[in-house]
């Protein structure tokens, strides 16, 4: 046992963000997007209507991966979507998040490769058990396919390991269904940042928007072309706006000892 004062609650992408911020003065915007998807901002006092008082910056946490839940996302979702939706333990909700975290993407591309099966157009038509599966075809599995050198050797090897004996245009096909699913992603996840972004400008009225955001999680790390692909989009998205990206390294832990350490300091001055 042992005795501990909590002195701070923090989210992880809040923790990125100040993380990152110690790093780059300019970081006012801290993400997540790994199992799942989240991101916080520096919003405007003025703006905030359930604090009082205009002046200053309050940092908002947006929980933006349960959008969608009113339907604003119907028109984007695919038979897919619906599916890994349907399963999930939770129905309805994190819509968003669900096209996008690495919890999701592996299922999305199974269910999709099941689907070029049953039009005989994949494995000559005929899926192993494994690969009917639900949840066997990782997330690892979309990044490691699209690390393939070109000789297929690896992506051969990952699907021989779900008992089936592909051809090189089978190789081919997977490659280029992990690569729609994993661009797609990167790509509805750059829309929500560039919404995030444009509003920061317009709140501000400034011309040009010079800015750093700070990003943790194992997609944006570990996927050999996630991160350059939301980067392209999100700048196409946001005219008049300069933004610089920050890979965090360990952000959630120390941005956390940031705060706590803030917060202890706070507590001590009004203390005395």
């Amino acid at each position: 046992d042992f005795e501990m004062d909590v002195v701070a609650m923090v989210n992880d992408t809040v923790a990125t963000m100040i993380s990152c911020y110690y790093e780059d003065h300019r970081c006012e915007v801290g993400m997540i997007v790994g199992t799942g998807c989240n991101a916080c901002y520096m919003e405007e006092m003025q703006n905030v209507e359930l604090v009082e008082g205009d002046e200053g910056r309050m940092c908002v946490n947006t929980e933006w991966g349960a959008f969608g839940a009113s339907g604003e996302l119907d028109e984007f979702l695919l038979e897919y979507d619906r599916v890994v939706d349907e399963t999930s333990l939770n129905p309805g909700q994190q819509l968003y998040e669900k096209i996008i975290g690495g919890k999701y993407m592996g299922e999305i591309v199974r269910l999709v490769l099941l689907k070029l099966v049953d039009e005989n157009l994949l494995f000559n038509g005929e899926a192993s058990e494994k690969l009917k599966t639900r949840g066997t075809f990782e997330t690892r599995f979309v990044s490691q396919v699209e690390s393939d050198s070109g000789d297929r050797k690896q992506i051969y090897n990952i699907l021989t390991a779900f008992e089936l004996l592909p051809s090189g245009t089978d190789c081919d096909i997977v490659r280029m269904v992990c690569e729609s699913v994993s661009t797609r992603a990167a790509q509805m996840c750059s829309a929500g940042l560039a919404g995030v972004i444009n509003r920061m400008r317009e709140s501000r009225s400034q011309e040009t928007l010079k800015i750093t955001v700070g990003v943790d999680g194992s997609v944006y790390k570990l996927h050999p072309s996630f991160k350059d692909r939301f980067h392209a989009t999100v700048r196409q998205l946001t005219p008049g706006c300069d933004i610089t990206f920050i890979q965090s390294e360990e952000g959630s832990g120390r941005g956390a000892a940031l705060v706590s350490a803030v917060a202890c300091k706070m507590a001590c001055m009004m203390g005395q």
